[in-house]
């Protein structure tokens, strides 16, 4: 993970700017689960916005336009932009949505370990 991407992400996770929220990358309140807060810190949109092309659904949308089409993980091709391999986005998604971890714990262990 590019280390400008890694510190952007940890401080917004730090900055008590975020609720959290589990099983989605945003929901209806606007809290945000720490995946959804790592393409939001990066410029990208949410959206949930209906298409007519595929994918049906997109998400958040990148400053480039590029759509993540999941509503509660990242599409390979969003990992693959910020270097995240599956491993690592399903322990995020366990220590976000399962372990109840909060914000300071998982930019720890980002910092430790991405």
């Amino acid at each position: 993970m590019d280390k400008d991407v890694k510190q952007q992400w940890i401080t917004a996770l730090r900055s008590g700017q975020y609720s959290q929220c589990q099983d989605e990358l945003k929901d209806n309140e606007g809290a945000n689960c720490c995946l959804g807060v790592l393409l939001e810190s990066q410029g990208w949109e949410f959206s949930a916005s209906i298409r007519n092309s595929y994918p049906e659904v997109c998400y958040y949308t990148s400053p480039e336009g590029f759509c993540n089409s999941e509503e509660n993980e990242l599409t390979v091709h969003t990992r693959d932009e910020f270097s995240l391999t599956r491993k690592q986005e399903v322990h995020l998604i366990k220590m976000n949505d399962k372990e109840d971890k909060d914000f300071m714990q998982i930019a720890d262990w980002i910092e430790d370990h991405l």
